[in-house]
């Protein structure tokens, strides 16, 4: 009788299980589905554009402790939003690392050229460079005049 009570109180437990997580499942979805119909941003949506379309130019400075980022092309743009991230090393340890921002600032808008510091450490009165960064990947998310959303993924290599 006992086995058998254990079996009954087994199925339960299960169909419990399966119908928690079924539950949770069509959660998740709708809200993503709601994320998606209020405007978030969906990768599906994004338009891939070049970095000549947004006149995009990467380079590195103060011993490459520091990535400059510069748009020369804002006729179309409205706004932007990036993120960088890359690999560091501390204390012998690698370690992700990144930032992000976005713009135009109020002064910036009007302006032909965006430029951007993006400093590859933590600062606050005085910056704390990250060591051992090679490879950076960098996003631009470019909020177009027409409503479309663009997108540039390039990865800048540090000599």
């Amino acid at each position: 009788m006992n086995k058998k009570l254990l079996l009954i109180g087994g199925g339960v437990l299960a169909i419990v299980i399966i119908i928690g997580g079924v539950l949770l499942f069509i959660n998740n979805n709708s809200k993503v589905e709601e994320e998606g119909a209020g405007g978030g941003i969906l990768e599906e949506n994004l338009v891939e554009l070049s970095s000549e379309d947004v006149g995009l130019t990467l380079s590195s400075q103060k011993n490459n402790q520091q990535l400059v980022m510069v748009l020369t092309k804002l006729d179309e743009v409205e706004s932007f939003e990036y993120e960088v991230s890359y690999d560091a090393v501390e204390q012998g340890e690698v370690v992700s690392q990144g930032t992000f921002g976005s713009g135009p600032n109020p002064d910036e808008e009007g302006k032909a050229t965006i430029k951007r510091v993006i400093d590859l450490g933590t600062c606050s009165a005085v910056c704390r460079y990250h060591k051992g960064v090679e490879t950076i990947e960098f996003v631009l998310r470019v909020n177009l005049k027409s409503g479309e959303v663009g997108i540039i993924e390039e990865t800048y290599n540090l000599e």
